[in-house]
């Protein structure tokens, strides 16, 4: 039997994908509340991405979820990031004051950013309630973030970052629910978009390449044995919009069920809960060994995309040049329900044929 021990799981998974093109961006979401229970785990993942980083010389963006959620030993993410990141990063923080009321007290957001990204505008969406728990309603928003961006060899494009919610459970009124969230993302992008390049002249920005991207905290509840259904997650996609993108769709590593149900459920770190939770773990690691299928799986966060350019009518028309070099997932860190994923995106720097302005 193979028994669970935390040393033997892994830190970081990465995919590699075979295409032509260019490094230019990283995008990282993840729940940042699990983790910052224990402030050297969030460390260790934090100096995990900042060597992703340097080591592909790209941008980068954040979406840190819930990263208010800490406990009396934690210094805090804005600390944290300081120490790891130290002058490379822009940091902004979205709690209540800063939306409104839509993120609730204790569970702050942060959007950071390199700083060779210039930041245009930012904006917080209100999204449907997601009734996760009985006694935990969690209102959502997404976050919006634009910013002059640089291509690999110099040109600037106009770069929007959304990071957002979604449940795809396993009943018919949470699939309704994560496409209404997804509808709502896109529409708050679009408004976005409208306010930011369309105040002026649109002939002004006739030619001018865009990317959008989508990371999304997924909540995917299942019990053991139950996976949730690809047909769900492109319901989600088609929420998004017209021509987007997923850019995980090779991602299968989905989050820990035996921790969950100690955090969840359990909730108490004494030594009866400690076995309990090694004798479930090590049970589902022999059934998957066993089957060779991930019986434990009950979470996958996604990261979607689109690129365009715009044409003489003032249209948002798909460019197709961005693509997906690498994903990389950082997880099981320190009994955390969530982890980081990451994009690193590519563009095409082959000769283009001349987008004709007419």
């Amino acid at each position: 039997m193979l028994l669970y021990s935390p040393e033997n799981k892994g830190r970081i998974l990465t995919i590699e994908h075979p295409t032509e093109s260019t490094p230019a961006l990283m995008v990282f979401s993840g729940n940042a509340g699990q983790l910052l229970r224990g402030d050297i785990p969030t460390v260790n993942i934090l100096k995990a991405m900042r060597q992703r980083v340097h080591r592909n010389g790209v941008p980068f963006t954040m979406h840190l979820q819930e990263a208010g959620a800490i406990n009396k030993q934690s210094v805090g993410m804005t600390r944290l990031l300081e120490d790891v990141f130290g002058d490379e990063i822009t940091i902004f923080r979205y709690g209540p004051e800063e939306t409104n009321g839509q993120v609730r007290d204790g569970m702050d957001q942060y959007i950071v950013s390199s700083r060779d990204l210039a930041i245009r505008l930012r904006s917080a969406i209100h999204l449907s309630m997601v009734e996760r728990k009985l006694m935990r309603r969690n209102q959502r928003v997404a976050l919006n973030t634009s910013y002059d961006f640089g291509l690999p060899g110099g040109e600037k494009i106009y770069l929007e970052t959304t990071g957002f919610h979604y449940d795809l459970g396993l009943t018919p009124v949470s699939t309704q629910i994560s496409r209404l969230q997804a509808v709502e993302t896109r529409h708050g992008v679009e408004q976005l978009i409208q306010k930011d390049l369309g105040q002026q002249d649109g002939k002004a920005h006739v030619g001018l390449k865009g990317l959008v991207t989508f990371s999304g905290d997924g909540n995917t509840r299942g019990f053991i044995g139950t996976r949730w259904q690809m047909d769900r997650v492109e319901f989600l996609k088609q929420g998004l919009g017209e021509g987007v993108k997923e850019a995980t769709a090779e991602i299968n590593v989905t989050a820990n069920l035996p921790h969950s149900i100690q955090q969840e459920f359990l909730e108490e770190k004494n030594s009866f809960t400690r076995l309990a939770g090694h004798v479930v773990n090590s049970a589902i690691d022999a059934i998957d060994v066993t089957t060779g299928s991930k019986w434990g799986e009950r979470k996958l966060d996604h990261q979607f995309y689109r690129d365009f350019f715009i044409n003489s009518e003032g249209l948002l028309v798909p460019l197709h040049r961005f693509d997906v070099i690498e994903n990389n997932v950082f997880y099981n860190f320190a009994n955390a329900d969530h982890y980081f994923i990451s994009t690193l995106f590519g563009y095409h720097m082959a000769e283009e044929e001349e987008i004709a302005a007419d």
